[in-house]
């Protein structure tokens, strides 16, 4: 058993961000949520990585190849960092906040302190990664962060779009991304995905029953 860090939530809606690489399962884990959740929440809204404040919400079609494009300049990345903070903030205060008070489930499929683990993926040179780090300690916190953690074989089962020494090294990062996060959850995603969704919806229903406690532990298995 590994013991991992839940805070506190006050409101009957919930958000949290799911994090992990291509083909650890957080589509599906969402799509499940969606589905099985209604009944459960007022709604079930979903995101991709930042809200896109003012703009469609969808994550527009999916990445098949996440290491193919260029790093930006050092100067329009650092734009770009500032840009996605100021919308998570705006999205956060304006969209997330009301959609909990109105009993929604709010899901992110990544969430701004991912640019951190896999800096190519969004186009960032190595010169404004500590840029990246300042800016992510300052976004607004989901009620919940939850790692879908499997090893490196696993994934690529389900997806090839990176190499094994690159799920390798992601993964540590999330590890090590994780012990600056605050509350967290890591799931073992090596399973079928039924069940990987089954777990992080019974930690989410858990979360809500228990809104009021001051502070709790969940045990996940691995």
């Amino acid at each position: 058993m590994k013991r991992v860090r839940a805070g506190q939530t006050d409101q009957r809606g919930l958000w949290i961000a799911l994090f992990g690489p291509d083909g650890a399962g957080k589509s599906a884990v969402i799509d499940r949520l969606q589905q099985d959740l209604r009944n459960e929440f007022s709604g079930v809204v979903r995101f991709h990585f930042r809200p896109h404040f003012r703009l469609c919400a969808s994550g527009g079609a999916p990445v098949t190849n996440p290491h193919g494009q260029k790093p930006r300049g050092v100067i329009l990345s650092a734009l770009k960092l500032v840009y996605w903070l100021v919308d998570c903030w705006c999205g956060y205060v304006f969209a997330v906040v009301p959609m909990r008070r109105r009993g929604r489930l709010v899901v992110f499929d990544r969430y701004y302190p991912d640019v951190l683990v896999d800096p190519v993926r969004y186009r960032l040179p190595p010169h404004t990664v500590r840029l990246a780090a300042a800016l992510a300690r300052i976004a607004p916190r989901p009620d919940l962060c939850i790692l879908l953690d499997a090893p490196a074989e696993v994934v690529q089962q389900r997806k090839r779009e990176i190499s094994p020494s690159e799920l390798q090294r992601q993964r540590s990062a999330y590890w090590k991304l994780f012990q600056t996060l605050n509350p967290t959850l890591a799931v073992n995603a090596s399973p079928p995905l039924g069940v990987v969704a089954d777990d992080v919806r019974s930690v989410v229903t858990a979360l809500l029953i228990d809104s009021h406690l001051q502070r709790h532990l969940i045990l996940a298995d691995f």
